[in-house]
């Protein structure tokens, strides 16, 4: 995991010595202080405090709280907000990665963290018992010298995964990030490494990266390339719904800190969003390795013909290649825009029964070696570590 978002209610379970280090400056109030109109205030919130410590006490922690008003019990409640990115916390960097049997240290790192700037958390467990808001399910991948990013990313930007989750947004930058924007729920493809070099504005990772690259010059990484996949979940009810699919629970039950490291939680999240990519018939085209002899038409006839050898099996042969060599050179995606820019979509259903029929047909070729390498370390359960990176991961 890497950037998570929890949230701490009250009352009296922190409290603060530096409020002036806040802005506006942290001043709480009671219920008869308020106007009328914020008695009857229906905003999520009705003022917002935001921490910032001198440049010398910075923490790698966004600190932010919420005064929010409830009607009903009629009193004023502060909350607490804290995000952070957990492997930083830990290490300084997000190379080496962070997993369950982390928990106790990520606890303690992050109250000890918080006690150096005057912020105070009661007893751990309210860590651990705080709600998510938003959390960054992540996996790095060190990639052999004879399998390049630039055509892992090209490859994966060819597919389209709009029909199992709402797509708003698909951004690839000059062949160096896979961007999916889909509503609360994002999918991020991108060289681990050549990410930690770029300036801030054009980075994926916005953290703090100054520890990150000494790891990079110290190991001599520079000249490595480290696959990076993030699932971002990014409100609390898609950590709900997300999570508690995962761990078997009821859809509506609050999503709590500790959760996150319940074992095997992480790689289950990863290997699922990534499986929904991989596992779509359009998708499973576009990322087709190699066929017998680099002979696809003959493999595919070959397929076709195993039942009548009729002229429809022939036209299912040559629609699937036509298909296939479509779909590889200009995506899943551009295919379908292609063809309903000439005739209509309503009837949309037959273009995706057409590709699910080329999709039959290939179903014993393997994925391409760069997608199966990927595939096969998403299966993995360990972690780059320190000892890793010195044994040139």
């Amino acid at each position: 995991m890497d950037t998570v978002i929890i949230k701490i209610y009250g009352p009296r379970k922190f409290r603060f010595t530096k409020k002036s280090w806040f802005l506006p400056e942290l001043k709480s109030r009671k219920y008869s202080e308020l106007s009328e109109t914020e008695k009857k205030s229906k905003r999520p919130y009705l003022q917002r405090f935001v921490f910032r410590p001198p440049t010398e006490h910075k923490v790698p922690v966004r600190v932010q709280v919420y005064e929010i008003v409830s009607i009903e019990s009629k009193e004023v409640l502060y909350v607490l907000e804290l995000e952070f990115s957990v492997p930083k916390l830990l290490y300084g960097n997000s190379l080496q990665e962070v997993g369950e049997g982390h928990r106790e240290v990520v606890f303690d790192r992050l109250k000890s963290c918080l006690v150096e700037v005057g912020i105070f958390i009661g007893e751990t467990e309210i860590i651990a018992e705080a709600r998510v808001g938003a959390i960054h399910f992540c996996k790095n991948i060190p990639l052999p010298q004879e399998i390049q990013m630039q055509d892992i990313l090209a490859k994966l930007a060819l597919t389209d995964i709009s029909k199992a989750t709402d797509v708003t947004e698909t951004e690839f930058k000059r062949g160096q990030v896979l961007h999916i924007y889909s509503g609360t729920v994002e999918r991020v493809f991108y060289d681990k490494i050549a990410d930690s070099m770029r300036p801030k504005v054009k980075r994926k990772d916005k953290g703090p990266i100054s520890s990150e690259r000494i790891i990079v010059d110290r190991y001599n990484l520079d000249k490595r390339e480290v696959f990076r996949y993030e699932y971002r979940l990014k409100k609390t009810q898609t950590v709900m719904r997300d999570v508690n699919k995962a761990l078997e629970r009821e859809p509506k039950t609050y999503v709590a800190f500790k959760d996150v490291f319940t074992p095997g939680l992480c790689r289950k999240m990863i290997l699922a969003s990534w499986r929904v990519l991989l596992q779509k018939p359009g998708n499973q085209l576009a990322l087709l390795g190699s066929a017998p002899d680099s002979n696809l038409l003959a493999y595919i006839c070959s397929e076709a013909g195993k039942g009548k050898r009729n002229g429809h099996s022939l036209n299912t042969a040559l629609i699937s290649y036509g298909i296939i060599r479509a779909i590889q050179d200009y995506g899943v995606k551009q295919l379908r825009k292609t063809i309903f820019s000439t005739w209509s979509e309503d009837h949309s259903e037959r273009v995706t029964k057409k590709i699910q029929a080329a999709a039959e047909l290939n179903t014993r070729l393997p994925y391409l070696d760069s997608i199966s390498f990927i595939d096969s370390h998403m299966e993995k359960s360990g972690l780059i570590s320190l000892a890793s990176l010195e044994n040139g991961i």
